[in-house]
């Protein structure tokens, strides 16, 4: 009767940590944004080992776009995306802003063909400025599903509308029970967010 060697156990164990290891990164979930993304431990939200979390606080679409490399390198099976909110804090241009937003969708899909890209709408806010945060919000939001629109084939890049389940009652601003300054998420924000994704998560 055979029996297997020391060495011959050995590699079949290894072999068998390569091959889980390798089934891990292709399950590989990027969530890719600013501090809204970042603040959140999306693994744990979900129970789910294999979700990495680049969001970095204060990140502009163009910060975003410069660390591309990093998720491509990543390998993801999914990307969900959020991005715009410090770009109209900063009072950056609504074109400028699109025109960034283009470049980010266009290099994901390219260097990453195999993965399915979802794009979440901005969020709204709830604090006073000197200026019409929440309508530059919603108009930014059009651009971005017609970008997407626009970069949509074989069904692998998706726009996920997420911002009227942010809305207080009758109102554009962000809930008030989903925030506690007027920008970031409450963890009662937070799981709304986990609800609306969800099925595109599992």
């Amino acid at each position: 009767m055979f029996k297997p060697s020391m060495v011959t156990v050995i590699l079949i164990v290894l072999i068998s940590v390569n091959a889980a290891a390798k089934s891990t990164d292709d399950n590989k979930i990027v969530f890719l944004g600013d501090s809204l993304m970042s603040h959140a431990d999306w693994a744990e939200l979900f129970s789910n080992g294999n979700i990495k979390n680049r969001g970095i606080g204060g990140s502009t679409a163009q910060d975003i776009y410069n660390r591309l490399g990093d998720v491509i390198n990543d390998a993801p099976k999914k990307v969900f995306i959020m991005a715009g909110t410090n770009d109209i804090l900063r009072g950056k241009s609504l074109e400028q802003f699109i025109l960034t937003y283009n470049k980010i969708l266009k290099i994901l899909i390219k260097k990453l063909p195999k993965a399915e890209i979802y794009v979440m709408s901005i969020l709204p806010l709830n604090f006073e400025g000197d200026k019409p945060y929440n309508n530059i919000v919603i108009l930014a939001n059009v651009k971005i599903k017609q970008a997407v629109d626009t970069y949509n084939k074989q069904d692998k890049i998706k726009f996920l509308d997420i911002h009227e389940s942010f809305t207080g009652p009758g109102t554009m601003k962000l809930n008030p029970l989903y925030t506690y300054d007027g920008i970031h998420l409450t963890p009662q924000g937070y799981l709304n967010w986990k609800q609306q994704i969800m099925p595109y998560v599992y």
